[in-house]
């Protein structure tokens, strides 16, 4: 070969190595690119997770810190219906309730009931409502009804309360 064609072969292989070497660092780069912006994707994502791994985390310290309160409180049940019975009384009579009927009711599985049919001043009646939430035993008002009474001021009503017997827990 002459020397002005080995120029042309040599200028020609060095075009085409220098536009593979720009279309090489061009693809390269493109990946680069793509790769870093796949790195910042996993890293919000990342933030993301470890944020929601700190809710999850503060959420469980709470439901235990719940549990271990809820285990730590002691509910009293009553021994037999009469105790029961006797105790709702009790707090009709404590808050001047007149009791028209005390008898047992229809109550969910496992459970014991009381309708109570009274009459007495409203707030009486709410103060009476909130003693038998604290009257020592387990409670549950199951339903509850309220008119008024032909007399002003006094209220009638319907209260069906339930709760467990101790030694039949469901």
């Amino acid at each position: 070969m002459k020397l002005p064609r080995k120029r042309v072969v040599l200028s020609l292989f060095l075009f085409l190595f220098f536009f593979l070497l720009v279309g090489g660092e061009v693809l390269f780069s493109r990946d680069i690119i793509r790769e870093r912006r796949t790195i910042g994707d996993l890293r919000a994502r990342e933030a993301i997770l470890e944020s929601d791994v700190r809710d999850k985390t503060r959420l469980i310290t709470a439901y235990k810190d719940t549990l271990e309160a809820i285990e730590r409180y002691e509910v009293n049940l009553p021994a037999n219906e009469v105790a029961f019975f006797s105790a709702v009384e009790r707090e009709l009579a404590k808050n001047g309730i007149q009791v028209n009927s005390i008898r047992p009711a229809k109550a969910s599985k496992g459970a014991r009931g009381v309708e109570v049919d009274f009459v007495g001043p409203y707030y009486a009646v709410l103060n009476v409502m909130a003693d038998w939430r604290g009257m020592g035993v387990a409670v549950r008002m199951a339903s509850v009804s309220l008119a008024r009474d032909q007399q002003e001021g006094l209220v009638k009503g319907k209260v069906v309360l339930e709760t467990v017997l101790a030694g039949e827990g469901t």
